[in-house]
């Protein structure tokens, strides 16, 4: 417009310009990257689970079929990161682009068991199972998006997939390996069968083209990607499980960094200045995701961390990311809620070279619908292995012993106690985390009137 001044375009390199682009890819790269984490972590699980042509008793399968764990978890074990040692665990990832899933499971006849039902993003979306369902036999088919076959007439409900890629977690209760035979009979009547039509008829592991390392369990296989094929992996896994509406307004500024639902990531796109900020976003995240996994918890009480929304995340991606690195496939609180801490009543760390105390009084056990217990996890988030192989310890522990006045002390040390190992839970060397899990907990747990007692170090170093 005539006596208006046009502004100037730099007709050369600009550094304070070429700074700010380096700076806003970065600024957004750090989001994409904590928001994506969840999506690639749960892609590399799948695709470690599913790398063999037949069930494994280590719970490994072929997509759309069971797997299932056919022993207690022991402290060699490091494929499922801060496993239980209450339930026996199985597990089936779905492709639902092959088509719909007809699962199946048995009267359960009294035993708890859960079939957890987590999206791409490790969104719980639902629940098969002792509290969700009943005890009965039932058969549910899952339909994906867009999915429009025909429903079998024998099926007892119908459940619509947010995405296309499922993760079945199923939990049944074991009580110690004398029970394991019994489980065993039961996980093997959790079955699946696909029922057509087929939405592509190219394979999850194809469709995806994501290269794995070999040897290394999900999170390390994460660890190892560099910048631009960490961002490879978002693109590509959000273009075959299309991002939530919710998440819209966030994900629409992915653009600006070549990042999209309908192409995936565009790296030939971007600038000199665009890929060192990614670079930089991408040590970042991965720095921020690792420091949130620490002590992550929406409330603290008596030193314990816990979370209300978890397996429900809404727009809280770093508490979503911090969950799948540190222990992927958590329950939704009705089902289980999990206290953490790695801190005594004094704000010291847990360490293996200071004895420790956990006392709940008379009438103050964690009260629940199922059962609870007490996991001892190293500074890895993996069991340590100890001379009696007690992981957790809880109501079901065997031989546990109540004091006259009807309290309930726990020992929590590297030596065993003096008075024997019927109240102990083996420390580690070094740092320790212990997690407080409640089973179907009861209302008073979720409203927060009754909370877990402090863990007490019975003397300072």
């Amino acid at each position: 417009m005539a006596g208006m001044t046009q502004p100037s375009v730099p007709t050369h390199a600009d550094p304070t310009l070429e700074l700010a682009d380096e700076d806003l890819a970065f600024s957004i790269g750090v989001q994409a990257w904590i928001w994506g984490y969840p999506l690639v972590v749960s892609a590399a699980t799948a695709l470690v689970a599913t790398g063999t042509d037949r069930p494994l008793p280590n719970g490994h399968a072929p997509f759309n079929a069971f797997g299932h764990v056919a022993k207690l978890f022991k402290a060699s074990d490091r494929d499922v990161v801060s496993p239980n040692g209450d339930t026996v665990y199985s597990s089936a990832f779905l492709d639902l682009k092959a088509g719909a899933v007809l699962v199946s499971v048995p009267a359960s006849a009294g035993r708890y068991y859960s079939l957890m039902l987590e999206d791409a993003y490790t969104n719980v979306f639902g629940y098969i199972g002792t509290r969700a369902t009943g005890p009965e036999a039932g058969r549910y088919l899952f339909a994906g998006p867009g999915w429009s076959g025909s429903v079998p007439a024998d099926v007892t409900a119908v459940i619509t997939a947010p995405t296309p890629l499922v993760w079945i977690i199923g939990r049944t209760l074991v009580d110690g390996d004398a029970d394991l035979a019994a489980v065993r009979a039961q996980q093997a009547q959790y079955t699946t069968e696909v029922v057509g039509p087929a939405l592509d008829p190219i394979p999850a592991r194809e469709r995806w083209g994501l290269s794995l390392r070999p040897g290394l369990v999900p999170v390390d296989q994460v660890e190892a990607l560099d910048w631009s094929t960490y961002y490879a992996w978002v693109g590509r896994l959000m273009r075959d499980n299309p991002a939530p509406e919710s998440d819209g307004a966030l994900v629409t500024q992915f653009a600006r960094i070549g990042l999209n639902g309908d192409e995936g990531f565009a790296l030939a796109s971007l600038s000199g200045p665009a890929r060192r900020g990614l670079a930089r976003a991408h040590q970042a995240a991965s720095r921020i995701v690792k420091r949130e996994a620490l002590g992550v918890g929406g409330s603290v009480v008596n030193g314990w961390a816990y979370n209300l929304s978890q397996g429900r995340w809404g727009q809280d991606f770093p508490l979503r990311a911090a969950i799948a690195y540190r222990s992927l496939g958590q329950n939704t609180p009705e089902e289980a809620i999990y206290f953490n801490t790695r801190s005594d009543a004094d704000g010291l760390p847990l360490n293996g070279a200071r004895p420790c105390t956990l006392t709940c009084p008379s009438g103050q056990l964690p009260p629940t619908g199922a059962f609870w217990s007490i996991t001892m996890y190293d500074a890895t988030n993996f069991f340590a292995d100890n001379p009696i192989s007690r992981f957790s310890i809880g109501d079901r522990t065997p031989g546990l012993r109540t004091a006259d006045d009807g309290s309930l002390t726990i020992a929590i040390q590297r030596e065993e106690p003096e008075a024997g190992r019927s109240n102990w839970l083996p420390a580690p060397e070094g740092d320790y985390r212990l997690s407080l899990r409640l089973y179907i907990p009861k209302p008073e747990v979720l409203s927060g009137e009754w909370a877990p007692p402090p863990v007490r170090s019975s003397r300072k170093t």
